[in-house]
């Protein structure tokens, strides 16, 4: 979280900002990476629970 904390908001929203993001954009990255990766588990792990 420190290390995303040092990128401005253009740096982590801008689609092709840095070139070796490909279309994306740094933050979209790591959006996936930090909160979406635990809320994808924590309902796997909810709906392991269940069965």
């Amino acid at each position: 979280m420190q290390l995303i904390g040092t990128f401005t908001n253009e740096q982590l929203f801008t689609n092709k900002y840095f070139s070796w993001m490909g279309t994306t954009s740094l933050g979209n990255y790591c959006v996936s990476a930090t909160s979406s990766h635990y809320d994808w588990t924590i309902k796997k792990i909810k709906n392991t629970r269940k069965n």
